[in-house]
């Protein structure tokens, strides 16, 4: 299944490059972008461009480029809000899905590109977010409290807890294959007080090479989510502790087309440049739990689930620049991605352990929006 769809995210990706060939050849009048320090590259293609051309900042789609980011961005998903753990004596809700809350997590993203002829390129691009953890912690709050899974007197452990830990985690990894088109140019920019545009020594001529571009772009995406949920719970009967767990897994693994768009402007040592994308994906999503009780016995047998559901993944960036070198330049921004067609964590929760089939549902409705800010370095050739 996953080996048919990366062959079908191939073959789209070759039919878009045909494409942009076939709208290119007939555009003849469209001239490639060029800069005014750059004479070789005049006909876009790698092989002119590679042959004694100059790397530079004042280049509107350059041949070579290579941006390396850190991310520090916030996961919010979107599941069901249930309870967890709930003191059965009061009728009052001790923990919740609420309360598993993340906090801003580092990340990485890299991106290289190489133009191939006519403003085509080839680009490949990873976006990972690292581990990251929520937590929640309840406690007995009195000696007639009697706290319990919603709904749920089965086992020793799970009834009549002390205390109770409750980790989420989540983590995300996403490789693309684009194949960008870029139309763009440069000129020198002209204060308007006197003095002939790109004259040395004219008192009007500020001497800033002023660089735009705009790129649309389509390929192929894959994206990996996975999550863990473990309840740790314990409880001392006679002086000795006892203790269970009740653990869940999912993974996501979204595979599908996108289109994107990409805006860059610059001006002397400053500069913007906006992205977005979109695309509809096929989610293949599995989920694996268990619950152990004590004296370590399987309260319910691991069981595992998996189904297949039409999935949405959408991203924004809008990054200042600023020039280092003719080569280096600094990014600093900030990014947004929404995924929906999730099968997150907290909503495979199934506190019916006395039923024989309980916990193999797979529930596939969830989503996670996630922003932040990123900052790096980009080099252009």
């Amino acid at each position: 299944m996953n080996s048919v769809r990366l062959a079908v995210g191939i073959l789209f990706v070759v039919l878009v490059s045909q494409a942009c060939t076939a709208a290119l050849a007939q555009s003849p009048d469209q001239k490639p972008s060029t800069a005014p320090s750059i004479t070789k590259c005049q006909d876009g293609c790698l092989d002119g461009c590679l042959d004694g051309c100059r790397p530079s900042w004042n280049e509107a789609c350059p041949s070579v480029y290579v941006q390396v980011e850190g991310l520090f961005m916030m996961r919010e998903p979107r599941f069901t809000q249930q309870p967890i753990i709930v003191d059965a004596t009061a009728g009052t809700t001790l923990v919740s899905t609420s309360d598993l809350d993340f906090n801003f997590d580092p990340g990485v993203r890299a991106t290289v590109g190489m133009r191939l002829c006519g403003g085509r390129a080839l680009e490949f691009s990873y976006f990972g977010l690292f581990e990251g953890d929520a937590s929640a912690f309840a406690v007995k709050p009195g000696e007639n409290s009697f706290l319990i899974f919603p709904d749920n007197f089965t086992g020793n452990v799970f009834v009549d807890m002390d205390e109770v830990h409750v980790d989420y985690s989540s983590w995300l990894h996403s490789f693309e294959l684009n194949l960008p088109c870029c139309s763009g140019c440069c000129d020198t920019c002209d204060s308007g007080k006197g003095g002939e545009k790109g004259k040395d020594g004219g008192k009007g001529s500020c001497g800033e090479v002023r660089c735009r571009s705009f790129e649309w772009f389509a390929g192929f995406r894959y994206l990996n989510l996975g999550e863990e949920l473990n309840i740790a719970a314990q409880r001392t009967v006679s002086g000795q502790i006892e203790e269970g767990s009740y653990n869940i897994r999912t993974a996501n693994h979204l595979y599908g087309a996108q289109l994107g768009a990409r805006v860059r402007r610059s001006r002397g040592l400053f500069g913007w440049e906006a992205t977005g994308k979109a695309g509809i994906f096929g989610n293949d999503a599995q989920q694996t739990q268990s619950a152990t009780e004590f004296p370590n016995f399987a309260l319910r047998p691991t069981v595992s689930s998996s189904d297949g559901v039409v999935a949405f993944v959408g991203e924004v960036n809008l990054s200042a620049l600023y020039r280092l070198t003719d080569v280096w330049n600094v990014r600093a921004g900030y990014n947004a991605m929404w995924i929906e067609g999730l099968a997150l964590a907290p909503d495979q929760l199934d506190f019916d352990f006395a039923t024989a089939s309980s916990g193999s549902r797979l529930r596939n409705g969830g989503g996670m929006f996630l922003h932040g800010v990123s900052a790096g370095l980009e080099a252009r050739w």
